[in-house]
């Protein structure tokens, strides 16, 4: 049986496990306020005194409690008036991503993310050593209008305005494969804290998939891709939301222990996937692991990892043979920020 809440930080604690403590900048006013009632007690008359008291103590609390609110978003950036602000349907979600993979990939991402399916495909003479040092990419920044209208990433291109090259999608989505930023937002909003409520609920809200090949996979499978989209297409996951998406993760039936590594910022996380179908498709091969902060939960990126051993482009081509297990590829979310035009960082 829980303990009795017998305080409203207990309450707020319980509420909120990553509550951090109080700023003590904030507390210090009301904290002198009743060091000052305190010390001007009376000898005689001591029902007005209490009632003083009382309010002192009240300001101490509800400083706390303001305080204790005032949390970090999830990318680990202060709450700020203008954070909290819902974003406008024309606003833009900048991420910014790293690649790391042992040769070049194809990949076929997810409409507004950096998750999806990652195949080896080496072309020309370019080396496609698994087991050498990782190569850098740098080519999955981009901005999404809130909206899902459009989206922009960079361009070499001095034909292309602002240096971007903008991709606009169709007023009607109904050749969306993902929800845009807006409504995976509202998703999060609406979303359960108990894990088995909110599969449900992501399975009601999510854009069913349009992979011809989903049929092979297993509804576990199916549920760990979706739950990826909420993650990877939201402007931010609140920290209790980003706790129940970790809970249905590591619910789904083949879901691999957690394991700690480091991202391509250097930040340790948990790397967790879904064990299940894995056929002879070169899109196949590879599973995808989602990487979480191991405290928070909050989303920081992906990598893949050979299902089973296989030869890049297969063994008449020479390519060279990947053993199961190994890491082959890493996108890394550097930052997720809103903004006001496509181009801004910050």
């Amino acid at each position: 049986m829980a303990e009795p809440v017998t305080d409203e930080m207990t309450a707020v604690r319980r509420l909120r496990a990553d509550a951090p403590l109080p700023d003590h900048a904030r507390l210090a006013p009301a904290h002198r306020r009743l060091l000052d009632e305190i010390g001007e007690r009376p000898r005689h008359g001591r029902t007005g005194w209490k009632f003083k008291v009382a309010g002192a103590v009240a300001a101490v609390t509800a400083a706390a409690l303001l305080s204790t609110l005032m949390l970090r978003a999830d990318d680990g950036t202060p709450a700020t008036p203008d954070r909290v602000q819902a974003p406008r349907p024309t606003s833009w979600v900048f991420h910014e991503v790293r690649l790391d993979s042992v040769c070049r990939p194809a990949r076929s991402p997810y409409m507004f993310s950096e998750a999806g399916e990652l195949e080896l495909n080496p072309f020309g003479k370019q080396p496609c050593d698994p087991y050498t040092k990782t190569k850098t990419l740098t080519d999955l920044t981009r901005w999404v209008r809130y909206d899902g209208r459009a989206q922009a990433t960079p361009s070499e291109d001095p034909r292309d305005p602002d240096g971007l090259m903008v991709d606009d999608h169709p007023v009607f989505p109904s050749s969306w494969t993902m929800l845009a930023p807006r409504e995976t937002d509202a998703l999060l909003a609406g979303l359960p804290d108990d894990p088995e409520a909110a599969l449900k609920w992501i399975r009601r809200k999510s854009v069913p998939t349009r992979t011809t090949t989903a049929w092979r996979l297993t509804q576990a499978q199916r549920d760990f891709d979706e739950v990826m989209e909420v993650l990877t297409g939201a402007s931010a996951v609140p920290a209790g939301k980003a706790r129940t998406l970790y809970r249905i993760i590591t619910g789904l039936k083949g879901a691999t222990e957690p394991v700690r590594v480091t991202d391509g910022a250097g930040r340790r996380v948990l790397a967790i996937g879904v064990d299940g179908t894995f056929r002879d498709y070169s899109w196949e091969r590879n599973s995808m692991q989602v990487l979480l902060d191991p405290e928070t939960f909050a989303y920081r990126g992906v990598r893949w990892v050979a299902a089973g051993s296989y030869y890049v482009n297969g063994k008449a081509s020479g390519g060279p043979l990947v053993r199961k297990g190994t890491v082959v590829g890493m996108a890394t979310r550097v930052a997720t920020v809103v903004v006001d035009q496509a181009g801004d960082r910050h």
